[in-house]
């Protein structure tokens, strides 16, 4: 049963690295189009005043709130399916009892990589709106 159990947390970990890495693409993709379509806020917040550095580090504090909104549900939703996997597990084995247990180590870990994605994500999107120049898009129509 260790053996089953070791196995698919391996499984499970591997799953976690891909879907890491999509993550990572999406929320890239998703600061890339809000940058985007909010060139002229950008552009005109720059205008009064805003420094490069800091409307990068807007865009910075942005998807960090994305990453850590999405790992704060998806350790929710892993903490719900993680009782009910050890109860259908406790029903269906010999064993007397089943201890359902979170490592608080990992869990943080995870969060600080949720942390650290979201920052890597924000890195293109923050240059690309940064390196706009205010006079010229605000002079567009």
């Amino acid at each position: 049963m260790n053996e089953l159990l070791d196995r698919l947390v391996q499984v499970a970990a591997a799953l976690l690295a891909v879907a890491a890495a999509v993550a990572l693409i999406g929320v890239g993709n998703s600061l890339g189009l809000s940058a985007i379509e909010r060139t002229r806020e950008s552009a005109l917040l720059r205008a009064l005043g805003l420094q490069r550095r800091q409307l990068r580090m807007v865009i910075a504090v942005e998807a960090i709130v994305l990453a850590l909104v999405g790992a704060l549900l998806g350790i929710v939703a892993g903490v719900i399916f993680g009782l009910i996997g050890t109860a259908a597990l406790l029903q269906e084995s010999d064993m007397d009892e089943l201890h359902f247990a979170i490592s608080a180590p990992q869990t943080l870990g995870v969060v600080v990589a949720a942390v650290i994605a979201g920052v890597l994500a924000s890195v293109l999107p923050g240059r690309r709106a940064a390196q706009a120049s205010p006079t010229a898009v605000l002079a567009e129509v």
